[in-house]
C-alpha cells in the first residue's frame, strides 16, 4: 500500500510542476490543427501555416501577414535582371620625346526588376500564441490562401471529440485524453489505472497467501492472525477495485465531455466574400514590393 501511495504522490507532483512551468498561451492545450493542417474541399485554394516571433502580439500578427505576402511574391517569380557594361579607352601622347599614356575606364550597371501583377485572396482561419518569460510572443496562424477567386470553406473550430475520444478510452484508460491532446491528464489516468491494477493483484496475492497459511497451521491463534490479515488484504483489494472503477468511469465521462485541443472541421461553402487582395508592384528606387488592399 505504501508503494501505491508513493505512485499517486509522484503523479500529483508531476501535475503541479507541469502546470507551473507552462507558459502563457491563448489556449490551455496546443491546437490540433497546428500538426494536422486541414485539407481544402476544392482546388481553388490551400491552407498555409505561418509561425513567427515578435515582442508584441500585434507585431507578431503583422509579421505573420507580411511573411505570407512575401513568400507568395517570391513564389510568383519576382526577378531582378542585372546587366553589366564596361568600356576601356587608351590614349597616347608624345611630349618632348616622352610617351604619356592615359587609360580611361567606364563601367555601368543597370538593375531592372521584372514581375507580374498578382492577387492573393487570404482568410485568417485560426491562431495560437505563446508568451515566454522574456515577453516574446510565438504566434502560429492558419491561413486559407489562393491566387484566383476562391470559394473558401465553412470553418468550425471545436474542442469537442465525442465518440472519437470515447471508444479509445473504453479500450485503454487515458488513450482518449492522449488523442484529445490532454497529455498530462491522460498520463495521470493511465498511470493511476496501472497503479491500482498492480494494487489489486498485489493485495489479492497477499490475501491468498494468508488463506493458505490458515490451512497449514494447527495453532488457533495463528489461524485467527492469518484470517485477520487476509481480511485486511481483502479490504485493501476492494478499495483498489472501487478506486479503479471510479477512475475508469471518470475516464469515460471526461473523454466525452471535457474539452480537448481545438481542431478544425471544414465543409464546402457556396460563398465567402471576405478576402484580402495583394498586388506585387514596384516601389521607389526600382525595388520590388507588395501593395495590399482589403475587401469586405
Amino acid at each position: 500500500m505504501k508503494e501505491l501511495a508513493f505512485c499517486f504522490i509522484t503523479l500529483f507532483l508531476l501535475l503541479g510542476q507541469s502546470m507551473w512551468a507552462q507558459p502563457r498561451a491563448s489556449e490551455k492545450i496546443k491546437p490540433r490543427w497546428i500538426r494536422d493542417i486541414p485539407k481544402s474541399t476544392s482546388n481553388t485554394f490551400n491552407y498555409e501555416l505561418v509561425t513567427v516571433m515578435a515582442k508584441s502580439l500585434d507585431a507578431a500578427r503583422q509579421k505573420s501577414l507580411d511573411n505570407l505576402i512575401e513568400a507568395s511574391g517570391v513564389k510568383s517569380g519576382i526577378v531582378s535582371v542585372i546587366s553589366y557594361n564596361s568600356e576601356e579607352k587608351l590614349s597616347q601622347q608624345w611630349d618632348n620625346g616622352k610617351l604619356t599614356e592615359q587609360i580611361g575606364y567606364k563601367a555601368q550597371t543597370e538593375i531592372e526588376s521584372k514581375s507580374q501583377e498578382i492577387k492573393l485572396y487570404v482568410e485568417s482561419v485560426a491562431e495560437y500564441w505563446e508568451c515566454d518569460r522574456s515577453g516574446n510572443y510565438y504566434l502560429t496562424r492558419l491561413y486559407a490562401k489562393s491566387e484566383e477567386s476562391p470559394v473558401f470553406d465553412d470553418i468550425e473550430i471545436t474542442s469537442q471529440y465525442g465518440a472519437r475520444g470515447l471508444w479509445r478510452s473504453l479500450l485503454i484508460p487515458g488513450w482518449g485524453q492522449f488523442y484529445k491532446g490532454s497529455m498530462l491528464k491522460g498520463g495521470l489516468i493511465l498511470g493511476g489505472s496501472a497503479a491500482l491494477a498492480i494494487g489489486i493483484i498485489g493485495t489479492e496475492q497477499q490475501r491468498a497467501d494468508n488463506i493458505k497459511k490458515i490451512a497449514l497451521t494447527h495453532n488457533e491463534t495463528g489461524k485467527r492472525t492469518y484470517a485477520s490479515r487476509a481480511d485486511s488484504w481483502a479490504a485493501g483489494r476492494n478499495v483498489c477495485i472501487g478506486a479503479l472503477s471510479a477512475l475508469y468511469i471518470y475516464n469515460l465521462i471526461d473523454a466525452i465531455i471535457a474539452a480537448g485541443a481545438s481542431r478544425i472541421e471544414v465543409s464546402p461553402a457556396s460563398n465567402n466574400p471576405k478576402n484580402y487582395s495583394f498586388g506585387v508592384s514596384m516601389l521607389d528606387y526600382r525595388t520590388p514590393g507588395v501593395t495590399a488592399s482589403i475587401t469586405f
